[in-house]
């Protein structure tokens, strides 16, 4: 039954309430804030003309979940590999739950060692160190991650975060410019990969994690090293890389095709894990762990 309203004052009670009902939303949702039609439209364009479908291309930046990360790029300018706690992963502790994954996964270890002469306990420490042995595998939105850095390479964009970030920006000017034109470059490549990774093995882009720079899953691979390296480890018919038995063969893959072989020396060693991540800092760390686990599981 309709409702009467014959009191002039609860009508513009009632209006007053309803324009705040459409209004307030806008401002709560990052999401709309930063709209993907509007940050992403020369980044889409660049895509179709590329031959990505274009239904999906739009269907997806129109996703509310897809959004311009203001927060994640900022991190760039913050983050400091020097400053990371290294020392966290050559603990007692840490050593402790590596040889427990070990045991856990001898059989995956075992059989990548075997087929890419890579040391399972190299494997095992890339693991450790990258997440935790899959504990902490990031909560960035990869699509997200790698559009934003993509689109800077519109200068409209590039102007927009170089406003927003400049006041704790340690880069000056100029070196912004040149950073933003690199990354967007990289990014762009990545984002490629990305598509042509979720179409291959019907995953839904929107829906996968990883670290503020885009890497994902157990072995934090970015989608380029996916493509060229990640296997299919536990023989189910799809690349997973959230998956330990596909995250074990895959890096032991990457540092197969980099060189590392069962007699390996050292300074060859550091050359070779030195392509999986470009930090003397993690290189070091990830043959720390690698002994001193040879020394545990020597003892009886």
């Amino acid at each position: 039954m309709p409702i009467k309203i014959n009191n002039y004052s609860t009508i513009i009670v009632l209006l007053t309430g309803l324009l705040i009902l459409i209004i307030v939303p806008s401002f709560q949702n990052p999401a709309i804030a930063d709209n993907s039609r509007v940050y992403f439209e020369s980044l889409q364009q660049r895509l179709i003309i590329e031959g990505f479908d274009k239904g999906m291309i739009k269907d997806l930046y129109n996703r509310p979940e897809v959004y311009f990360d203001f927060k994640g790029v900022s991190r760039y300018f913050v983050y400091r590999e020097a400053k990371l706690n290294y020392d966290q992963f050559t603990s007692k502790s840490s050593i402790k739950k590596a040889k427990k994954y070990m045991s856990k996964y001898s059989s995956e270890l075992s059989s990548a060692e075997r087929i890419y002469g890579v040391d399972k306990k190299t494997i095992t420490a890339i693991i450790l160190v990258e997440t935790r042995f899959g504990k902490v595998i990031g909560n960035r939105s990869v699509l997200n991650t790698l559009s934003t850095l993509a689109s800077l390479s519109d200068l409209n964009i590039r102007e927009m975060v170089w406003d927003k970030n400049s006041s704790s920006c340690s880069l000056t000017r100029e070196e912004f410019n040149k950073w933003s034109k690199r990354k967007s470059k990289w990014a762009y490549s990545e984002l490629k990969a990305f598509f042509k990774y979720v179409n291959r093995e019907g995953i839904d882009p929107a829906c996968i994690h990883g670290s503020f720079a885009g890497a994902l899953g157990i072995a934090q691979f970015m989608p380029s090293s996916i493509l060229a390296f990640a296997k299919d480890g536990d023989g189910d018919g799809s690349v997973n890389l959230f998956n330990h038995a596909d995250a074990i063969i895959s890096i032991a893959t990457y540092l197969g095709h980099y060189g590392w072989h069962p007699e390996i020396n050292r300074k060859n060693a550091c050359k070779v894990i030195y392509h999986y991540n470009h930090s003397n800092y993690y290189v070091d760390t990830i043959l720390k762990i690698s002994e001193l686990l040879q020394i545990s599981l020597e003892r009886p």
